[in-house]
């Protein structure tokens, strides 16, 4: 076990290297948001990949498998195809903003500065509720893996991310993310592999498991289900860390080739985390969904071999966190506050960068003591993302003209829309707000842009 321990303590140990090395090169806002930087398709796909593969897409996914079978794991599906779509359709956009390197960045320049400085707060809010949920699973795996409070693995795993995070920006995290991508796309398989053959085979397995389990609507109705997939489809969709590897780019067509393959991995990815759940319940190796995962890992694993997979385990973890707290920085910071205080010198907004990376991670965290399930959080996230700023930063991608007002009146429909349908109203017919919240974001936005293009002269 101590071998184990030390190939985890190892890693941990690299990725803070990383990050105080990386740090040596950051002297102003451009180097923590790596918007300086000019980076291939190679480098995209993987960052990209690491960044939304954390422990609400593993861990979490296992979880449900475990309880439910694969209706999640189909679910996420859906964010699959949104990636490539966003490969396809939107990354070649990127081209019309010269200069931007946030989400705030595009929607400024589209619909101005008004807009920018409300993206720069919902960009924050969304990204500490999904770091949030990457803490929640840190405590988790550390509680299970190496037998730590989860309240203490929660502080200890958001101590690790924020040193490297604060301190060497997204240019040491698109370092992380290139070791981290390397150790989940090997430590998730080699579980999976090793797990069936402790089962007996894939054709055991299906005969281990309740019948329920292999119908994607377990626990659903049709209309829930289908609000589920358009809520992974459209919940994390051009996200701020999801954009801003858009915007770093070397250019529009290696960004959206790297997109596009990055949304194909996440398919047997996803199926991989979904078998790990079910193998983990046919084997009976816990009671409790949530650590179906890294029970699993210490029940089958030979030793050594447990240690990578669990390196791994948190390197999915460490690998989306970190993107989404400069995401939160980036947002609140360069799109937020350099609106009301255009006069912020470089310094100045690297001190700022640096401690809203921080405060993130204490938001994080409370969040993670709060919200113990992971998905829950995740969809909570969603609700202050995809109701209220995806639609026009889409169509900004795509080169539809429009304005501020259009944008205000928007995002007012999709805020107030998604607060009525999950509080007021409950969730009718087990549909997500967040979708309601985007069709009455959609709608709207089409009336205003409609209204302003027909009111210019010809």
């Amino acid at each position: 076990m101590w071998i184990d321990i030390g190939l985890v303590v190892l890693y941990l140990g690299a990725m803070i290297w990383i990050g105080l090395r990386g740090g040596d090169g950051v002297h102003n806002a451009a180097d923590f948001t790596a918007s300086n930087g000019k980076y291939g398709a190679g480098v995209i796909f993987a960052s990209l990949s690491a960044s939304y593969i954390g422990g609400g897409y593993s861990s979490g996914n296992a979880a449900e498998a475990f309880s439910g079978g694969i209706g999640m794991t189909v679910a996420l599906f859906g964010f699959s195809i949104a990636t490539m779509l966003t490969g396809w359709l939107l990354a070649p956009g990127v081209k019309r903003f010269p200069g931007a390197s946030t989400v705030g960045g595009i929607v400024g320049q589209a619909y101005g500065r008004g807009a920018r400085a409300l993206t720069g707060v919902f960009s924050f809010v969304c990204c500490a509720g999904v770091v949030g949920a990457q803490m929640g699973a840190m405590g988790m795996v550390f509680n299970v893996v190496l037998g730590l409070p989860h309240k203490a693995g929660i502080l200890i795993g958001c101590g690790i991310v924020l040193l490297y995070s604060t301190t060497g920006g997204l240019k040491s995290i698109i370092i992380a993310d290139m070791v981290q991508f390397v150790m989940l796309a090997i430590g998730m398989p080699l579980l999976l592999v090793l797990s069936l053959r402790r089962v007996g085979g894939f054709d055991v397995l299906v005969q281990s498991v309740p019948a329920r389990y292999l119908n994607p609507l377990n626990g659903y109705t049709v209309a829930g289900f289908g609000s589920l997939v358009l809520t992974m489809m459209f919940g994390e969709a051009l996200a701020p860390p999801y954009t801003q590897r858009l915007l770093i780019g070397r250019s529009p067509a290696s960004v959206a080739r790297a997109t596009v393959f990055s949304g194909l991995f996440s398919v047997p990815f996803f199926i991989i985390t979904g078998l790990i759940g079910i193998t983990a319940y046919a084997l009976k190796v816990t009671d409790v969904p949530a650590a179906a995962m890294p029970t699993l890992v210490m029940a089958v694993l030979p030793i050594g071999v447990r240690g990578i997979v669990m390196a791994s385990m948190v390197s999915i973890i460490l690998s989306a966190a970190d993107g989404f707290l400069n995401g939160a920085a980036a947002g609140l910071v360069c799109d937020t506050v350099m609106t009301i205080k255009p006069d912020l010198d470089d310094h100045s907004q690297l001190r700022w960068l640096r401690l809203v990376n921080f405060l993130t991670g204490g938001a994080a965290v409370l969040a993670a003591f709060l919200v113990p399930n992971l998905f829950h959080i995740l969809i909570l996230s969603y609700s202050f993302w995809c109701p209220l700023v995806l639609i026009p930063l889409a169509a900004a991608l795509l080169g539809i003209k429009s304005d501020g007002t259009a944008f205000r009146w928007a995002l007012t429909a999709g805020l107030v829309s998604t607060l009525i349908w999950n509080y007021a109203l409950g969730q009718p017919w087990g549909i997500n707000g967040a979708i309601i919240g985007m069709a009455c974001n959609f709608v709207v936005f089409v009336i205003f842009t409609r209204r302003i293009n027909n009111s210019k002269p010809s």
